[in-house]
């Protein structure tokens, strides 16, 4: 039977993030293809080989500078008020230690990455979340974090001039931003890559709260895209009177 797994604050806050990132992203690649370089004209920058070579259009989303920075702005605001919402709310009710990593962490890792490789026969045991899941899951956060703080330092750079001095300045502020980007976006695709190869029955929990544990990865000893659909349950008995 499904049983109570996540609380409505983490499912809305949950999709609302889904939806504010996704549109930073692509407005964020929008405004990146006004200037598709990290250097000042006439200078070089050591670390981003595809200076010059804009963005596909298709990647991006807000028609044009102007109205991607309108997009960007705004979703900003939404991110940062949604994440306050939710960190203290896991904070409050305790489910931050579902998420924070714990002794014997990179050993556990360990061992669910050799089972997705076939190393290991059997599912290791879990909480929650899996070993890799709660990395991923505690860095989210952090690189959300990172992204709004690089993004302040751009965007204010005279009046925030300490902030982007302490980012190196505004080229290397405006980089640390793109690879918090691009950080966030690759750990989000990791994210709805396992829920679809491993356990989509966490998509229903994630949209009604309800989720069955004999489902879970760990119960279907569940590799992605390997797995078994859990065997239906028996029919109750008939009492002996209606027999």
């Amino acid at each position: 039977m499904p049983e109570p797994r996540h609380h409505w604050i983490v499912r809305v806050t949950h999709w609302v993030n889904a939806f504010a990132l996704t549109i930073m992203v692509a407005s964020g690649l929008r405004i990146f293809d006004a200037y598709p370089a990290f250097a000042r004209k006439g200078e070089t920058f050591c670390c981003y080989p595809f200076a010059g070579k804009i963005i596909p259009v298709g990647l991006t989303f807000g028609g044009w500078l102007a109205g991607a920075r309108n997009w960007h702005f705004a979703m900003m605001w939404l991110l940062a008020l949604n994440g306050l919402v939710y960190l203290g709310f896991i904070y409050l009710h305790g489910e931050w230690r579902d998420l924070v990593p714990r002794r014997g962490q990179l050993r556990d890792a360990w061992e669910m990455a050799r089972f997705y490789v076939f190393a290991r026969p059997d599912h290791p045991r879990q909480g929650k979340h899996n070993a890799l899941q709660r990395a991923t899951y505690f860095a989210l956060p952090l690189f959300g974090i990172a992204a709004v703080v690089s993004g302040i330092a751009i965007w204010k750079p005279v009046e925030l001039g300490w902030l982007t001095s302490i980012l190196g300045g505004y080229v290397w502020a405006r980089y640390w931003h793109f690879l918090a980007m691009v950080a966030l976006v690759v750990l989000s695709l990791a994210h709805v890559f396992m829920v679809f190869a491993v356990d989509p029955y966490a998509l229903r929990a994630m949209t009604t709260g309800g989720y069955n544990r004999d489902r879970s990865p760990e119960a279907r000893n569940a590799r992605p895209f390997w797995w078994k659909r859990p065997p239906a349950a028996a029919p109750a008995a008939l009492p002996p009177e209606a027999e």
